[in-house]
């Protein structure tokens, strides 16, 4: 039985005694890692939005704006571009707290403690703790991570970024300072992601 997460509200659809397999079990905006692109967009459409971000181009994105979303503020899929399919492997949203990085963090402890109780007896958590953005050069942007990774491999992340106004401008990203970043992926994309992508 697929699980619901409707962030903003914090409604899990899950029965206490039922715990998520893999991570193909999980939705994230109506949206399974393991389901087909297909089932959310036209072909039309993910071939005009596909974009390329990294080092190679064995995996592209979609970017997904609000209009088409029920709880973050934007959100992206992830997908192989040769794969007639377009089997997602990952899915990302973001939600925008402006300045406010304390309501970013109240936000990420709700969902964590949910999704310790989904993934219970079938994950590990680790890398948790609050680092320097290693995108900002100066070191003073920064993000408290914590994620999971399930015995199938596939992985979760919820993270709190508090990016500093110099970083945002000079890069010519929305001036939202504090943003709750939340995704979770295949066994195969993590090793990418770990390995190849940049």
């Amino acid at each position: 039985m697929k699980k619901f997460l409707a962030i903003l509200i914090l409604i899990f659809t899950f029965q206490t005694s039922s715990w998520a397999d893999d991570i193909r079990d999980f939705q994230m905006e109506g949206m399974s890692v393991g389901d087909s692109a297909l089932d959310y967009f036209s072909k039309k459409e993910l071939n005009d939005l596909m974009k390329f971000g990294f080092k190679t181009e064995e995996y592209a994105y979609v970017n997904i704006s609000k209009e088409k979303l029920d709880t973050f503020d934007n959100g992206m899929i992830l997908f192989k571009p040769e794969d007639t399919k377009f089997t997602i492997h990952s899915i990302s949203g973001r939600i925008h707290f402006d300045k406010d990085i304390s309501a970013c963090h109240k936000k990420q402890n709700e969902i964590v403690n949910e999704l310790s109780q989904l993934f219970k007896n079938v994950s590990e958590k680790h890398d948790e703790g609050t680092f320097n953005y290693s995108a900002d050069k100066s070191n003073k942007s920064k993000v408290t991570a914590i994620n999971f990774s399930l015995h199938d491999g596939g992985v979760a992340h919820v993270g709190c970024y508090n990016f500093t106004k110099e970083f945002l401008e000079k890069n010519n990203y929305e001036p939202v300072q504090a943003v709750l970043s939340m995704s979770v992926g295949s066994s195969e994309y993590d090793d990418f992601q770990s390995n190849r992508a940049y």
